[in-house]
């Protein structure tokens, strides 16, 4: 993949960074990580351990959430966490997710990866295509989660139990299908970390890399909320069946 390398003229204590473009016409800073400038090798090696750290953290995390059930308690961690707050929250998080991505769609397509990023990302379909159908998905696994959550609210006051196994399964689905959707977004947050992509394109200035490790962090939490919904979503549907 060729990258050009322009460098400010004429600018004192060269206070504006330097830029690069790429062969599908981003404007990049520099990356403040530095993996933009090594050998696609590594570059590719980052890519995939990012994946892994990612994915072991989420173990971690779900563990970590098990743990807390299990000292609550089944009852109490259904009423705290899978019929409580947190798909609210999740959804309305989502939700609004879903929507930017049509409102300002041309943030989200600044930080898609173009082909050949770290050797390995040939991925068919547009920026746009796939700034779409991503929204789309968080914005009908919110709503979904929304739906669980206000469902579960109207069945309390009718005094209602017997909701249909299809609407007790939209929760986890749900939850299920925005665990898998962050994790196939990903490669947007890698991208940012290793070549420097912002929303806001290169007059926003690099992010630093407090950044980037606190978004990890975020993702982290978000994954283990989502995958421990599913789970645990499923696990009460399935048992109400069986009573």
């Amino acid at each position: 993949m060729p990258v050009y390398i322009s460098l400010p003229k004429n600018l004192p204590n060269s206070e504006t960074p330097p830029t690069r473009t790429t062969n599908t016409h981003h404007h990049l800073q520099l990356s403040p990580s530095g993996i933009d400038t090594l050998p696609e090798i590594v570059q590719a090696s980052v890519f995939v351990g990012s994946y892994g750290i990612l994915g072991a953290s989420t173990i971690v995390g779900v563990q970590t959430l098990d743990t807390a059930s299990a000292t609550l308690g089944l009852e109490r961690w259904r009423k705290s966490f899978v019929e409580g707050y947190v798909p609210l929250v999740l959804g309305s998080l989502y939700g609004l997710a879903g929507v930017s991505h049509f409102g300002n769609a041309e943030a989200f397509t600044a930080i898609y990866p173009p082909v050949g990023t770290w050797g390995l990302w040939y991925l068919p379909g547009t920026a746009g295509f796939h700034v779409a159908w991503t929204g789309l998905v968080e914005l009908l696994g919110g709503i979904g989660l929304l739906w669980g959550f206000g469902s579960r609210l109207l069945v309390e006051e009718e005094d209602d139990d017997d909701g249909s196994v299809v609407g007790k399964l939209i929760q986890p689905l749900s939850a299920l299908l925005l665990f898998v959707l962050t994790v196939a977004v990903t490669p947007a947050n890698i991208y940012m970390f290793t070549h420097g992509a912002t929303m806001g394109g290169a007059d926003a200035g690099p992010l630093p890399l407090s950044f980037h490790f606190v978004r990890f962090g975020v993702q982290v939490v978000l994954l283990s909320l989502l995958l421990a919904l599913a789970k645990d979503s499923l696990f009460f549907v399935w048992g109400d069946e069986l009573d």
